[in-house]
């Protein structure tokens, strides 16, 4: 895949440096060449240096052949110009912002852009790390409607179906990990106390799933 990374800050260098070691085709476009320092060096990807709205820039990015775009600079405006100009000029298919003021949101959705809050996604990896590390959020999907988690199995939920837990339109387990290896077993199979089981949950649904935990006697809220 074909990656522009827009902002050589500490996001978009992670990101470069990920999408880059995964094997993808990565350009990272900041108008400060001394950020491109922390792309580290084993960064196999391009760099260029200009401001990320620009036409000329992003086309000396290759943004014609590229399937994705990363608008994460510090400045609001210049990630929603980014994600405008890639989205509505050069169709790119896969563009995804960085989101500073929630209230903006509408102005991505407009233009069918995903976004990431990053003082949200904070706020809720620290909750979740302090309050029920049994509960492990492993990715968001959309505009972070949808959460997929994994949770480790507690002993009172030994012996239980699989899809004790499924409740329509709000959580949903589609795979159970047991002894390292993955699986996607049948519904009434008993679980196992050290169980691993994946699940996609409504967002607004998580507190719900962590209350069965704590109540389960898992790893249970210390805030």
């Amino acid at each position: 895949m074909n990656v522009i990374v827009v902002g050589c800050g500490r996001t978009g260098s992670l990101l470069a440096r990920s999408l880059a070691g995964k094997g993808h085709q990565v350009v990272v476009v900041d108008p400060n060449p001394e950020q491109f320092n922390r792309l580290g060096p084993d960064f196999h990807g391009r760099t260029v240096t200009g401001l990320g709205f620009d036409r000329d820039v992003l086309l000396r990015a290759g943004i014609e052949s590229a399937q994705g775009v990363a608008a994460v600079t510090s400045d609001e405006m210049a990630n929603l110009l980014v994600a405008f100009i890639a989205r509505q000029h050069f169709r790119v298919p896969h563009v995804v912002a960085r989101l500073f003021e929630p209230e903006r949101a509408a102005l991505y959705q407009a233009i069918g852009v995903p976004v990431v809050t990053a003082a949200e996604w904070r706020m809720h990896r620290i909750e979740q790390l302090l309050c029920n590390p049994a509960l492990n959020v492993m990715d968001t999907l959309g505009n972070g409607e949808v959460t997929i988690v994994e949770l480790t199995v507690p002993p009172s939920w030994a012996g239980r179906p699989f899809d004790f837990l499924f409740v329509p339109e709000r959580v949903v387990p589609t795979a159970l990990i047991r002894g390292g290896s993955a699986r996607i077993p049948a519904p009434d199979i008993p679980l196992e106390a050290g169980d691993v089981i994946r699940l996609s949950v409504a967002t607004d649904a998580l507190d719900d799933l962590r209350a069965m935990l704590a109540e389960a006697g898992g790893d249970g809220c210390v805030c």
